[in-house]
């Protein structure tokens, strides 16, 4: 399964700042989380972004893993990874996004659309 959609870091406090941080939902000790694949940090918004190219979830599990994380269980990861990538294909470009956890979904997180505006809007001419 392919995605040209993935979520990168967000800050409500900075909206024009851009992030490059791609997030991926985990489960940790029950509590879902977005977790930076580049920085390894946690994040508590994510945007949805069109990336310049398709991902496959080969290529995102591949940046989980060379990040360092201890992966119990490769078939349950790359089935929450396809269901990631599935919840994505409901959200528009620019959504700001949080995770939730959800003990009715198999991977153990649900998406939903965050109350919070992506960036200001530019003022144009008078």
């Amino acid at each position: 399964m392919n995605t040209k959609k993935l979520m990168v870091a967000f800050n409500p406090k900075k909206p024009n700042f851009k992030y490059s941080d791609f997030l991926l939902p985990i489960v940790v000790d029950g509590e879902a989380k977005l977790l930076g694949l580049s920085s390894g940090k946690y994040f508590e918004y994510g945007m949805v972004i069109m990336a310049g190219k398709e991902v496959s979830v080969n290529d995102i599990f591949a940046k989980l893993v060379d990040l360092g994380t201890k992966i119990d269980d490769v078939d349950a990861t790359l089935v929450n990874i396809s269901q990631y990538v599935n919840m994505l294909k409901g959200f528009k470009i620019s959504n700001v996004l949080k995770v939730k956890s959800s003990h009715s979904n198999t991977s153990g997180f649900s998406l939903e659309k965050a109350n919070v505006k992506p960036s200001n809007p530019k003022k144009g001419l008078p």
